[in-house]
């Protein structure tokens, strides 16, 4: 069966309480056998920019796919490694060239972190409006990866 995702099943997973994080690693993960109650919570810390407004929970849930997939796990084997390398490069720039930036306070407009800003973010719906569409194309670009 092949592993879909639409921006109602993005809304859907928010909705639910998921970050931005989880539904991107969860939509990767699976794809590669990972059980979904795992994926949740591996990525479960990393939405919002680690809620620092650092790098894009969207970002760090597909650089962890690109792990679990090309990642070296064997001693000495510097291939895999630099494969993994190589592919964290290609979705970096494919995300910035779609986004302009990977950090999600500049994505935003307002550092999630700051509680004044995070209000703002509140109010405005900012999560709401853009990060579907991030988590979305995400997803597409690891699809053309994977």
């Amino acid at each position: 069966m092949e592993n879909i995702i639409t921006l109602e099943k993005v809304n859907e997973l928010l909705s639910q309480g998921f970050n931005c994080s989880q539904i991107v690693f969860l939509y990767g993960s699976e794809r590669l056998g990972l059980e979904p109650e795992t994926a949740l919570k591996i990525a479960g810390a990393f939405g919002g920019g680690m809620n620092n407004g650092e790098t894009c929970g969207c970002v760090t849930g597909a650089l962890m796919v690109l792990g679990l997939k090309y990642g070296q796990y064997m001693p000495y084997d510097l291939a895999a490694k630099s494969l993994l390398i190589q592919k964290k490069t290609e979705f970096e720039g494919r995300f910035k060239e779609a986004h302009e930036t990977l950090i999600c306070r500049e994505i935003l407009g307002y550092d999630i972190s700051n509680p004044a800003e995070k209000s703002i973010i509140m109010e405005k719906g900012l999560l709401d409006e853009i990060c579907p569409c991030l988590i979305w194309d995400a997803c597409q670009i690891l699809d053309d990866m994977l």
